[in-house]
């Protein structure tokens, strides 16, 4: 099979269904801490954040951005690698398992460039899992100094002996777009995430997962033609 190129994705707001559980969760955590002043935002106000360039990845950047003090942030980000995926169970999206079998049926390498922990990620999408170069997995880790998603970005195109510009980042943030930015790939935002409002770009913002195999199959064909 002659390969297309690669697909790198964010995993939290693009393949899994998560941010009502997040939202969830910050909650618990602030009742448990006492902290009566902590108002945790809806979907919508959140979304609208991020939206407007408030980061919230790694995890502890979540914790601070709906309120949590410092110390408190980074003692909730360690109870939730341990807690979030046994407490608050996550979903993929509808259709997830379809197109990613579209795009590794078309010829394309895939990989999961995330903030997130493996134990966080790996149970919920369980068999999809299996469409992911096992090269091309890159996981938040607490253990070393964090490396951005731009570093992962550029790893992963290294591995696969790809040119950037033949790599796409799939993603829900606009801090997403700045790192597909930065590595040279192109970029696909989805609007049904944590971060993008729909129809915010129509030219980069997709607004259901079954548009995103199109977008990316369109992309591929255009640039063989040039």
């Amino acid at each position: 099979m002659t390969v297309q190129g690669a697909v790198f994705f964010d995993v939290d707001g693009v393949l899994l269904d998560s941010l009502p559980q997040h939202l969830a969760y910050c909650s618990q955590k602030a009742k448990e801490y006492g902290l009566l002043d902590v108002r945790v935002p809806s979907v919508h106000e959140f979304k609208r954040r991020v939206a407007a360039g408030t980061r919230v990845s790694p995890m502890i950047n979540f914790f601070l951005a709906v309120g949590f003090p410092r110390e408190l942030a980074e003692r909730a980000d360690h109870d939730y690698r341990h807690e979030f995926t046994r407490e608050f169970p996550s979903k993929p999206f509808p259709g997830i398992g379809e197109m990613l079998k579209e795009l590794r049926a078309a010829g394309f390498s895939l990989g999961l460039v995330t903030a997130n922990v493996r134990e966080n990620v790996e149970p919920p999408l369980s068999e999809y899992m299996a469409y992911f170069d096992p090269r091309c997995l890159f996981y938040f880790k607490r253990s070393t100094v964090y490396s951005d998603k731009q570093a992962h970005l550029r790893e992963g195109a290294r591995i696969l002996r790809l040119q950037p510009s033949w790599c796409t980042f799939v993603g829900d943030q606009p801090a997403d777009a700045a790192a597909a930015q930065s590595a040279q790939f192109r970029f696909i935002g989805v609007s049904y995430g944590w971060g993008f409002l729909e129809s915010a770009d129509s030219d980069r913002i997709v607004n259901t997962v079954s548009e995103i195999a199109p977008r990316i199959l369109a992309d591929s064909t255009r640039k063989q033609r040039l």
